[in-house]
C-alpha cells in the first residue's frame, strides 16, 4: 500500500488530475494519498519508529533545509502547514523504496509520467487537446510549446521539466536491454525531444546538452571523460548555437528578456547579502522588495533657463520571478538556506557518484538517479524549482538505494512481496535445440534435431550474480565529516561566485 500510495502521488504530481475538470478542484487527492501513505507504514510489521527516519545523511540534511524553511519565515506555522506534506512524502518515499524491484518500479512510472506530460504536450498540437493548449501556445508563448497546468504551463517550464526523460529512457529502455526494448526506447526518445524542441526554450536545449553529456560520460575511465570533454567544448558548443533563438545569447546585453532576469538576479544577491534569514519562503515580490532606480530628466518651469533641468532618479517597483533555483533560495532563505539546499544536492551528487552495485538494475537504478539529480542542478540555474516535489523525491529515492547499497535494512524491513506492478518488456528468447526422441527399433545415432524458436513476453531483469560481489557506497561514507562540511562551503562559495560572475557578465 505504501508503495502504491507513492506512485499515486507521482501520478498527481504530473498529470494533476485536480486541475482538469472543475470537480476534481474540491477533492484533495494529494492531501488523501499522504494519509493513506503514512497508514500504511504504521501498519505494516516493523512499523515506522524514530530511528528509521535519520540514517543516513541525506535524512539529516533534508531535515535541516526543511526546518529552515520554517524557522525563516516571518509566518512559521503557516508555513510549516504549507509545507509539511513535503517532508511527510519524502518520509514516505524512503521507507516504501525497500528493494531494488520498487527502486526499479518508481523510476519506471516517473520515467513514463514524463514521457506522457511530452505526449500530451505534443497533441495538443494534433488536434488531441483537452486542456486548451493549444489557444495559449499560439496566443500567449507565441508558437512557443506549452501545456495548461499550472506546472508546466510555460516553455521553459515544460521544457525543462521533460529534460530528464531523454537519458532516463535510455537507461530505462536501451541500456543493456534486448533487441525489442532498445527499439520501443529508440521510439519513445522521439517524444521528449520533439517536446523540447517545439518549447524554444534555450535553457532548455542548454540542459539537454549538458544533461546528455553528463549520462554518456557517466561510469566511463577518466580518459575517455577526458577525450568527451573536449570534444563537447570543440563541437557541442557549436552544434548547439544551431539551435533555435540560442544567437539571442550573442546579444544579451540588449535582451529585455535576459536582462530581466539579470535584474532578479541582482535583487536575490542583494537580499541574501542583507538579509541572513531571507525574506522568507514565497515572500519573493510580495511586498516592495523589488525596486529599481531610473533617472528622470526634469524639465524647468517656464520662464526658467536649461539651466535648472535637472535629473532625479525615480523608484520603479516590479514583480519579476527569480528564475533561478539558486537565487530563489539565496533571496528567500538567505545564505543559510543556500548552504543546506546545496548540502541537500552535495549528499545525492556522493551517493550516485560513489556508490558500488553488483547488478544491473542497480546500477540501472543508480544512472537514473544521477540524471534526475544532474538535470535538477543545471536547470536550477534557468527555473525556479526550488521548492518542487521531485528535489524531495529524487533524494528520498537516492537516499533509499543508500541504505540498500550499505545493508542499513534488515530481513525484517524487505517487503514480503515484490510488486509487479512493472509493464512488461518483450524479450526473445535464443533458439533451443530439442532432440527429437528415438522410437523403437530407430537408430539412436540416426536421431534427428530440430530447432524450435519460442517467443515470450516476459519482464528483463538482470540475472542474479553467482557469486557475492561487494556493493555500498566509497568510502562507506554515511556520516557528514568535516570534508563534507568543507565541500558544502566551498560549493556554496562556488554558486555565489557564479552567481555574480552572471551578472557582471550579462
Amino acid at each position: 500500500m505504501d508503495l502504491v500510495a507513492v506512485i499515486l502521488f507521482l501520478v498527481l504530481y504530473y498529470l494533476r488530475p485536480q486541475e482538469w475538470w472543475g470537480i476534481f478542484s474540491t477533492i484533495h487527492f494529494v492531501q488523501i494519498v499522504t494519509l493513506a501513505g503514512l497508514v500504511a507504514l504504521f501498519m505494516r510489521e516493523q512499523g515506522l519508529r524514530l530511528r528509521d527516519l535519520f540514517r543516513t545523511p541525506h535524512d539529516w540534511a533534508v531535515f535541516a533545509f526543511w526546518m529552515w524553511i520554517v524557522f525563516s519565515s516571518p509566518h512559521r506555522w503557516q508555513t510549516f502547514k504549507d509545507n509539511a506534506n513535503l517532508y511527510i512524502f519524502y518520509i514516505i518515499i524512503v521507507q516504501a523504496l525497500r528493494s531494488v524491484p520498487r527502486m526499479k518500479l518508481f523510476a519506471g512510472w516517473w520515467t513514463f509520467l514524463i514521457v506522457a506530460v511530452a505526449l500530451l504536450a505534443l497533441a495538443s498540437q494534433w488536434g488531441f487537446d483537452p486542456l486548451s493548449s493549444y489557444e495559449k501556445t499560439i496566443g500567449m508563448m507565441k508558437g512557443r510549446l506549452c501545456l495548461n497546468l499550472s506546472i508546466f504551463d510555460n516553455p521553459n517550464g515544460l521544457g525543462h521539466s521533460v529534460v530528464p526523460a531523454i537519458p532516463m529512457l535510455f537507461y530505462y529502455l536501451i541500456w543493456k536491454r534486448p533487441v525489442a526494448a532498445r527499439i520501443l526506447g529508440v521510439g519513445l526518445l522521439l517524444i521528449p525531444l520533439s517536446c523540447i524542441y517545439l518549447t524554444l526554450s534555450k535553457g532548455a536545449f542548454l540542459c539537454t546538452g549538458v544533461t546528455i553529456f553528463a549520462t554518456m560520460a557517466f561510469g566511463r575511465p577518466r580518459y575517455i571523460q577526458a577525450l568527451m570533454l573536449v570534444g563537447a567544448f570543440l563541437f557541442g558548443t557549436s552544434a548547439i548555437f544551431l539551435l533555435p533563438r540560442m544567437n539571442e545569447l550573442n546579444k544579451a546585453k540588449s535582451d529585455e528578456a535576459i536582462q530581466g532576469r539579470v535584474a532578479a538576479f541582482k535583487h536575490g544577491y542583494q537580499l541574501m547579502q542583507t538579509r541572513f534569514t531571507g525574506v522568507g519562503k514565497g515572500e519573493w515580490g510580495q511586498d516592495a522588495f523589488m525596486t529599481d532606480y531610473i533617472p528622470v530628466l526634469i524639465s524647468p518651469k517656464p520662464g526658467q533657463g536649461d539651466d535648472h533641468a535637472h535629473h532625479v532618479l525615480k523608484a520603479i517597483h516590479y514583480n519579476k520571478a527569480p528564475h533561478s533555483s539558486y537565487v530563489c533560495t539565496g533571496g528567500e532563505l538567505g545564505k543559510p538556506g543556500l548552504l543546506l539546499f546545496i548540502a541537500v544536492l552535495y549528499c545525492c551528487l556522493r551517493t550516485t557518484i560513489t556508490a558500488r552495485t553488483a547488478t544491473t538494475d542497480e546500477e540501472r537504478i543508480r544512472r537514473m538517479l544521477f540524471v534526475l539529480v544532474i538535470s535538477y542542478v543545471v536547470s536550477s540555474w534557468m527555473v525556479d524549482f526550488e521548492y518542487r516535489p521531485t528535489f524531495f523525491m529524487f533524494t528520498a529515492a537516492i537516499a533509499a538505494l543508500h541504505r540498500h547499497l550499505l545493508g542499513l535494512l534488515s530481513e525484517k524491513e524487505q517487503p514480503a512481496e515484490e510488486p509487479s506492478l512493472e509493464p512488461a518488456i518483450p524479450v526473445w528468447r535464443t533458439p533451443q535445440l530439442l532432440p527429437q526422441p528415438a522410437f523403437a527399433g530407430g537408430l539412436q545415432e540416426n536421431a534427428v534435431t530440430r530447432q524450435t524458436l519460442t517467443y515470450q513476453t516476459e519482464l528483463a531483469s538482470a540475472p542474479a550474480p553467482t557469486s557475492p560481489l561487494l556493493t555500498g557506497i566509497g568510502w562507506n561514507w554515511n556520516r557528514l565529516g568535516i570534508i563534507d562540511f568543507a565541500a558544502i562551503a566551498i560549493l556554496t562559495y562556488g554558486v555565489i561566485r557564479f552567481w555574480a560572475y552572471i551578472m557582471e557578465r550579462m
